[in-house]
């Protein structure tokens, strides 16, 4: 304007000057921003923009992966908690399991507790009698300091009282080196010492978990001081246990409490004396830590010389039995029983759930072939403007990720909700308490894994047949009979892939269905219709023998005073239950042989057992009157027991002995009951009347 021009032509000549406004617009965007990002939002927004145009496609699409990503994520929170987690304490791969290896020439013959046989067919027994942890804690050996524990419940249920509200609790008795070993202190008050474990019964304390003391106490601080009332004794609490320990048992669930092993006579009272001076009854589990510079086979090869000479000198070791050989099991899990129980059906649960989710998508990518065609138009377009077939390709992959995704998220929602559904069903299979599952972060990368993969799995090929698109074929009306026909084939063969994996499913649980059929058409040799079980557990303080046999006897007979109650029965091991007792089975004339098997599974039960479970009777009588407290003991074998003691010859009359010289008559055989497994064939089973044993502490 100062050279002359008018405003107008100044504007113009200085537009020119300047250059295009929007180009130089979009250029100082692009170097202000990363341009990456820019475009990837931009193709997120596009993408929702497309999505949000078929309501209809996208929830079929999403649902689809929903199913296929929330079954997954659901068996891979079951195996995590299975066969991953580890116990919450530092280093817990330098833990070690002594295990030991039993067969019937063993001196090692009264174990309690898990067990489990290996690939070799060997019994595997993680147990120790408390004579021979203590010569093996105070012996050198090349493996950590040794600390005992074992959970309370495979022995007895314990009743606590806290400000008069009673309630059944879960417990884990330790060592007083016990907190020392698993390297963990507690969060409030202190842990368990050695002095704490001196002498039986001398300090009933007890440290409890975190969960408990939020549920029991709202985490208040003044819990620690506190007395409660365990199995009527009172036990003062020391200090709380920091959150996520479980204790050395087991890494699925915490134990409320743990108390000293010295605590187990007064607690866990039994009438045949206190278990820790008892050298033939193995019940403790021990572990230690491997030390670094210690390889595993030294440390075995010196804990194994200390076994042997704890046995010798805490047992009578006779000729012909033989000492049990030692094994180190990783400690990392515990005991581990969840796993091993769950190790042949979670690879297969892990499967079935894979072949659900590619099916489904299997069943995205054919509908997102089929939603291409109604695009092609528009990819043709965008070719026409300028776009690359990479810009395409990165399009329709954003596209599909948003819908991996989106099913993703509805997965994960579906598999938190549903994550105590499988552990519950396969824990009651077992008879075990349900495995606690944690959704933590390897939940979130696993489900954040299978979106992406299965994102880029099903958006693959429907992206690729896009940038197929011709130029000239997309704008003409009747230009599209190319890409139809490659839609097609592509099409057909997706189909055939999920009709394919549909038919594998199917099949699957065809035979899934057939095996449950087959397992309910088996005959279990009791009746099975209108049973209804439930449990009690008469503490031994408030009911010694024989008031514990007087109050069973009038609870059987409250109960079959019942409207609708036709027979009732008390037994201390119910059938299929998973869990067995054994006891020695000797037949009087015969002698005792180390190398056969003359144990026998044994069940406590009440005169009207056999009636009420609906177990025909082969011969002889059954339970009656005349079998009194007072009275010879008696006793019905099936004919398992049967066939294995009593060939060609009529067992009825004849008398056994079992261990502790008691010495039963046979008055009948019975039919063969499943005992412990559904699978398993019948094993020899005698039968005794609960009220003529006098170590009968629970029905």
């Amino acid at each position: 304007m100062r050279q002359g021009m008018c405003q107008k032509e100044a504007v113009s000549a200085a537009r020119r000057q300047f250059g295009n406004i929007t180009l130089l617009q979009q250029h100082q965007r692009e170097a202000r921003s990363f341009q990456s990002l820019a475009v990837l939002l931009q193709d997120v927004r596009y993408g929702l923009r497309m999505l949000g145009k078929s309501p209809g496609f996208t929830a079929i699409a999403v649902a689809s992966l929903a199913l296929g990503i929330g079954a997954n994520t659901t068996i891979f929170t079951l195996a995590k908690a299975a066969l991953f987690d580890t116990l919450s304490v530092p280093h817990a791969d330098q833990l070690r399991l002594l295990s030991i290896l039993q067969d019937r020439r063993s001196v090692v013959q009264h174990n309690w507790g898990d067990f489990y046989t290996d690939a070799k067919g060997r019994t595997v027994v993680a147990s120790f009698s408390y004579p021979v942890y203590q010569e093996l804690h105070r012996r050198d050996h090349t493996l950590g300091d040794l600390f005992a524990f074992v959970d309370t419940g495979q022995f007895d249920h314990l009743a606590a009282t806290i400000d008069g509200h009673a309630e059944v609790v879960t417990a884990e008795l330790v060592s007083g080196n016990f907190f020392q070993g698993m390297s963990v202190g507690t969060v409030l008050g202190r842990p368990i010492e050695p002095a704490d474990d001196a002498t039986p019964g001398s300090s009933p304390v007890a440290v409890i978990s975190e969960a408990f003391w939020e549920r029991r106490f709202g985490r208040s601080p003044s819990a620690i001081g506190k007395t409660i009332d365990l199995n009527l004794t009172p036990v003062t609490i020391i200090g709380v246990a920091p959150k996520g320990f479980t204790g050395a048992s087991h890494v699925q669930a915490s134990q409320d409490l743990f108390l000293p092993l010295s605590m187990q006579p007064v607690i866990l009272a039994r009438e045949d004396g206190s278990l820790l001076s008892n050298s033939d009854i193995w019940w403790i589990q021990v572990m230690g830590r491997l030390r670094p510079d210690i390889s595993e086979e030294s440390a075995r090869a010196s804990l194994t010389v200390s076994l042997d000479q704890a046995i010798r000198s805490t047992m009578t070791v006779p000729k012909d039995r033989t000492l049990p050989p030692l094994f180190l099991l990783p400690g990392n899990r515990g005991w581990n029983y969840a796993a091993r129980e769950l190790e042949r059906p979670v690879p297969l649960l892990v499967s079935l759930a894979g072949l659900v989710l590619l099916l489904a998508c299997a069943n995205v990518a054919n509908l997102l072939l089929g939603r291409a065609s109604s695009r092609h138009r528009e990819m043709s377009v965008r070719l026409a403007l300028g776009a690359g077939k990479t810009r395409i390709l990165r399009q329709m992959l954003t596209e599909s990720l948003m819908l991996s995704t989106l099913g993703g998220g509805a997965g994960l929602l579906l598999g938190y909700l549903g994550r105590n559904v499988l552990p519950r069903l396969l824990s009651s299979s077992w008879g075990s308490t349900t495995l606690a599952t944690h959704f933590d972060w390897r939940v979130f990368l696993f489900t954040l894994s299978i979106c992406v993969v299965t994102g880029l799995g099903f958006g693959v090929g429907p992206a690729w047949q896009a940038t197929r698109t011709t130029l000239n074929s997309g704008l003409k009306d009747g230009g599209m009979t190319v890409t139809h026909r490659r839609k097609g084939l592509a099409g057909k063969a997706l189909v055939i892939f999920q009709v394919s994996l549909c038919m594998l499913l199917l099949v699957g649980a065809g035979l899934f269905v057939r095996t449950l059929a087959n397992l309910d058409a088996l005959d279990p040799g009791f009746r099975k219709e209108g049973l209804l079980l439930f449990a009690i557990d008469p503490s031994a303080r408030r009911y010694p023998a024989p008031k514990n046999i007087e109050v069973l006897h009038q609870l059987e007979g409250r109960v079959a005073a019942l409207p609708g109650v036709e027979s009732v029965t008390l037994s201390s091991e119910p059938l299929l239950a998973q869990s067995r007792s054994s006891r020695d089975f000797v037949p009087d004339g015969s002698s005792r042989n180390a190398g056969r098997d003359q144990g026998a599974l044994f069940n406590s039960v009440g005169q009207s057992s056999f009636a009420t479970m609906g177990i025909p009777i082969r011969y002889g009588r059954s339970f009656d009157f005349r079998d009194t407290p007072s009275s010879p003991k008696v006793a019905i074998i099936n004919q398992a027991s049967a066939r294995r003691e009593f060939t060609g010859t009529d067992p009825v009359g004849r008398t056994f002995t079992t261990k502790g010289g008691d010495r039963h008559e046979i008055v009948r055989v019975c039919a063969d009951a499943k005992y412990g497994w559904l699978r398993s064939d019948p094993s020899p089973t005698f039968y005794v009347l609960y009220t003529q044993e006098k170590d009968t502490l629970a029905a």
